[in-house]
């Protein structure tokens, strides 16, 4: 099966592109990495099937990289622009800051993550055990150089002072580089000043939240999924078509940014008169279920129900509604539940009841879904069974462990790009390889990840409407639109 799998890494290989190179030397006082030191392009490959090239590349790869690391040693002090309207202040850094900290002298990379493993989301725990899946997968079959990649994952509860003390331990004592995949936007919202203040790398944020997109003010960090407020307005788009202006809405809200950015939102298409905004309810994310909330917006009677919440949430408001036979909304969803089997397998009964009555769940995706009978032979899903089955005791069918790996993908691909850059793999370099990171990666549904600084700051702008059902007794996404790709127009936040 490893044979396979290396097989199917060298096909994928073909695929790469080529990331943007240094920033400019515009502007007094302000340098681009390459100022001091020869230039060099760093070439991302596509992730869908893999994170590399063939291992001989990877070996003439690593020894040029070796080469550049002796040759530059990566800037600590000073403001160095690494991409467009991206500048680190490292002036600001702490006194002691090491751009090198976390690369060990023993060959490790060790990157931290922070997420649920105990509480309500929970089910988001297997995204770490997922990473870490595939970070034992490249190490074994394509390392990055002589590296060892490291996750070291800590549970928070979905609790944001629990994820800042999460942080702040790690730093003190787990020589880390930088942190890729929190979960949550109030959890990243929480540790981005500490993060901003210590010059240490926070990637990719699971979290929609618009304002990961900013790396004009901060550019220590960056998101990752499809921004909250573009999937709402796709809603809104949708409803309009289906049912004309006005339509009637009901929605429930996690109450905490990641919910009110969809409340917002919503408010801002009924302020212009797509939607009429009837009833709203929210709800504490720490609650047993949402039985009092659902039963209030049941009343309204609305045309659509919107549920803007997640996790143990999305199977509860599926099988209240399709216990009350007498209301058939429209019914969108966060794409935050988009996992078939760890949220709707429990409720498989439900959505089928849903979908046959006029209500199946409209959710906006990004990404193929590893356990849906529609990816069983597509390349990339392929991939991913592969890397559980040998890497793990797990399936697709256990959860998030596949999100994960896709997840992993991604801080793959910027650091094989920082490790090509000159001074090799640093803080400096993984944010200079973030911003300018341009790949394919066929998990996703607009199938590339272009950054490009303040010019695009956003890794997934491309969705498509799917409804749930269960076709031959099997949970799946049946497309009812095309894929809606806003590649490159979301700029940055702020813009």
């Amino acid at each position: 099966m490893k044979k396979l799998v290396l097989y199917l890494i060298c096909i994928f290989g073909a695929l790469s592109l080529i990331a943007a190179g240094c920033g400019s030397d515009d502007g007094a006082g302000v340098r681009s990495v390459g100022d001091s030191e020869s230039s060099s392009s760093s070439s991302v490959s596509s992730s869908s099937g893999s994170s590399s090239d063939s291992s001989s590349a990877a070996s003439d790869t690593s020894q040029s990289s070796s080469d550049a690391e002796e040759a530059a040693a990566a800037p600590t002090t000073g403001q160095v622009e690494i991409a467009t309207g991206t500048v680190l202040n490292l002036d600001e850094c702490p006194d002691d800051w090491d751009p090198y900290e976390g690369v060990t002298d023993d060959g490790q990379i060790r990157i931290g993550t922070s997420l649920p493993q105990s509480g309500q989301l929970a089910a988001f725990g297997a995204i770490g055990e997922g990473m870490q899946i595939y970070f034992d997968f490249v190490n074994d079959q394509d390392p990055i150089g002589d590296y060892e990649l490291v996750l070291i994952a800590k549970d928070d509860g979905y609790e944001a002072g629990r994820t800042v003390a999460n942080v702040e331990e790690m730093l003190e004592t787990e020589n880390i580089l930088g942190f890729a995949g929190v979960i949550g936007t109030p959890n990243n919202f929480a540790i981005r000043p500490i993060t901003d203040e210590a010059c240490v790398p926070q990637l990719l944020n699971l979290s929609g939240f618009p304002q990961w997109g900013d790396p004009a003010n901060f550019p220590w960090t960056v998101g990752n999924i499809l921004n909250y407020a573009t999937e709402t307005e796709i809603w809104c788009q949708h409803i309009v078509a289906e049912l004309g202006q006005g339509a009637t809405v009901a929605a429930l809200f996690m109450n905490n940014d990641f919910g009110k950015t969809y409340q917002q939102t919503l408010q801002g298409c009924e302020d212009r008169g797509d939607i009429d905004l009837i009833a709203e309810e929210l709800h504490d994310p720490a609650a047993p279920d949402v039985t009092n909330e659902m039963t209030t917006l049941v009343a309204s009677g609305a045309q659509v129900l919107v549920a803007g919440t997640t996790a143990a949430f999305c199977p509860q408001t599926v099988g209240t509604l399709a216990s009350i036979p007498s209301w058939r909304p429209m019914f969108f969803m966060s794409y935050t539940c988009n996992n078939l089997p760890a949220f709707f397998a429990p409720v498989q009964d439900f959505a089928d009841t849903l979908q046959k009555e006029g209500s199946g769940v409209l959710m906006a995706n990004y990404n193929k879904i590893c356990g849906d009978p529609r990816y069983e032979n597509d390349p990339s899903m392929v991939l991913t069974r592969m890397v559980l089955e040998d890497y793990s005791s797990v399936t697709c069918e256990d959860g998030s462990y596949s999100g994960g790996i896709f997840f992993a993908q991604v801080v793959v691909d910027i650091l094989r790009a920082a490790h090509e850059l000159p001074g090799g793999i640093n803080r400096v370099n993984v944010m200079e390889a973030t911003w300018n990171l341009t790949t394919i990666n066929d998990n996703l549904l607009g199938g590339k990840i272009i950054l490009d600084g303040t010019n695009d700051a956003y890794v997934t702008e491309a969705a498509q409407i799917q409804e749930v059902q269960v076709i031959d007794g099997s949970l799946t996404f049946t497309p009812i639109s095309d894929v809606i790709d806003t590649e490159g127009e979301g700029g940055s936040f702020g813009n």
